[in-house]
């Protein structure tokens, strides 16, 4: 395989698992991987994100790491989140949240770790999503030379609020942006269908651009004022 194809990810993770297995042995508590191939939406350009837990995590434990992570192929494509047991136990909820819904796991069970994350965590986790947002947006609008590269950038975001909030009002957890799309309406349909178009800003004009702008400040402006 050359660099940039898509890897077929569980023969990739699954072999990562058994270098790191052999390595560290049973300090390795948790391997799974997320984000675009978790989801089904990978392609050529997409990361491979992994997520591990061990015991704990020393810098001579990333050190490690890292040199097994190189002997991969495609070892450019790799990213992800690693943490010790105790520090991942008491992460922030809200952002666990997305981390334990997205996750799928090869080895192990985050709920041996985490708790099952509640309502109240993903409603929190769309509150400080929208935050952030609200803050990019504002400030690429008034200082970025390429605004619609920027945009671009803010709008992969929407997905995850928009996820997270559709869980707090039905419990439901959509896994894909297409299987998302088709269960939203109104506003949220509107912005979501900005995010699965946004690798296209670039050719939108200044109002269109401007369009996917105001409407992403007013729907994170309505969530951030919300009791």
């Amino acid at each position: 395989m050359t660099s940039g194809c898509i890897v077929d990810i569980k023969e990739w993770s699954g072999a990562l698992l058994s270098k790191l297995k052999a390595a560290f042995g049973d300090r390795l508590l948790f391997l799974g991987y997320q984000g675009s191939y978790g989801r089904g939406e990978a392609d050529e350009n997409s990361d491979i994100d992994i997520v591990a837990v061990f015991d704990e995590i020393s810098l001579s434990d990333l050190g490690k790491y890292k040199e097994l992570i190189k002997t991969m192929p495609h070892s450019d494509k790799a990213c992800g989140f690693i943490s010790g047991r105790a520090e991942l136990a008491n992460w922030s909820k809200r952002e666990v949240f997305q981390l334990y819904f997205d996750t799928k796991p090869l080895y192990g069970d985050l709920k041996d770790i985490v708790p099952v994350p509640r309502k109240e965590d993903a409603k929190a986790a769309v509150k400080a999503g929208c935050e952030a947002l609200y803050h990019a947006c504002a400030h690429s609008f008034l200082y970025d030379s390429d605004f619609a590269s920027s945009l671009s950038g803010i709008y992969k975001g929407v997905f995850f609020i928009l996820q997270a909030e559709y869980y707090c009002n039905t419990g439901e957890y959509p896994r894909s942006k297409r299987e998302l799309f088709g269960k939203l309406n109104g506003e949220a349909k509107d912005l979501m269908q900005y995010c699965l178009d946004r690798k296209n800003f670039a050719f939108y004009s200044g109002d269109k651009l401007n369009r996917a702008a105001s409407l992403l400040l007013s729907f994170c402006s309505d969530r951030i004022k919300a009791v």
